[in-house]
């Protein structure tokens, strides 16, 4: 692996160009939020996008959304459209796969129930307007990561997503997803260059993997920037609190990786625990959803929409 860039420069021995933060994402929407809130924010805030978590189980607990919501949400979506006659903002929504979703997605070269079934699911996201897939290949996601250095895991992405081109995949990189990751950047393959990664690939830097830990630093590695876009994400204990600072830590990063664009996303740092009843429970939080846009538009970092 290429080391990082020092920070003065760019891989190039060029000073970094200016970053542009493309998209700030909040993950773990789910079933307590009403849809048309999410439509609002993303009207005033186009660089918003919203996460929702998949994990068979799990479906209607807290960060995990059901279908019947993610069909409520692609509906408003759809609505709104047809009322502005087509011309209405595009609502950013990004799948996060976690559970058996990526098993399936990782043994679909070798196991035909299991192409059926991911196919199937990302067709369904596709037709919901979902743009974005995020691959989730941790334990704490409960996925098998014992298979992830397997050459079919490998075989199973790539054969995913040049399946599905309309699709933008995102790869989570971390310490416990490096046989994967570092598989897919090898370019093994029997013929040179046969398994390169398509465009629709990118990667997230992500060490909390949705645990809410904080990066104590921002991986500036070039060969995570391999895409015409110039693109990759960071997360990590990103809260309203340290939005700012996080935000500018990454676009430091991203320039001095050679990229142009990059994005944020959060999960833990966007959700309270309230009493409902006798009850505490655990739901995704708009204020601090705010809190983070707002924080970001008065540093300059992002700006409010038409």
């Amino acid at each position: 692996m290429a080391a990082p860039a020092p920070p003065s420069e760019s891989p190039s021995g060029s000073p970094p160009a200016t970053v542009v933060l493309e998209a700030v994402g909040f993950c773990g929407a789910d079933d307590t939020v009403n849809v048309r809130h999410l439509l609002s924010i993303s009207g005033e805030f186009p660089l918003v996008e919203w996460g929702v978590l998949l994990r068979p189980g799990r479906e209607g607990q807290p960060r995990y959304a059901t279908e019947r919501w993610i069909g409520r949400l692609a509906a408003a979506v759809a609505a709104e459209q047809r009322a502005e006659g087509g011309s209405g903002r595009t609502v950013r929504l990004a799948a996060h796969l976690c559970g058996t979703h990526v098993d399936d997605l990782l043994s679909s070269h070798v196991d035909e129930s299991a192409r059926l079934a991911v196919d199937g699911l990302l067709a369904r996201l596709a037709g919901w307007g979902f743009r974005r897939v995020q691959v989730n290949p941790t334990a704490v996601n409960g996925v098998d990561v014992g298979r992830l250095g397997e050459a079919s895991a490998r075989l199973s992405l790539l054969r995913t997503v040049r399946n599905h081109p309309s699709l933008e995949f995102i790869v989570q990189r971390n310490g416990e997803t490096e046989a994967l990751w570092g598989a897919l950047l090898a370019d093994e393959g029997e013929e040179k260059g046969s398994m390169s990664l398509p465009e629709n690939v990118v990667f997230l830097h992500d060490e909390s993997k949705g645990t809410g830990k904080e990066s104590s630093s921002m991986c500036a590695g070039s060969e995570f920037v391999r895409t015409a876009r110039r693109v990759v994400g960071y997360a990590g204990g990103i809260r309203p609190g340290n939005v700012v600072r996080m935000a500018t830590l990454a676009t430091e990063a991203c320039a001095e990786s050679g990229g142009r664009t990059c994005w944020i996303d959060m999960e833990s740092g966007v959700r309270s625990r309230r009493m409902e009843g006798d009850a505490v429970e655990d739901v995704f939080d708009l204020s601090k959803c705010y809190d983070c846009v707002d924080a970001l538009c008065e540093a300059g970092l992002m700006e409010r929409g038409a």
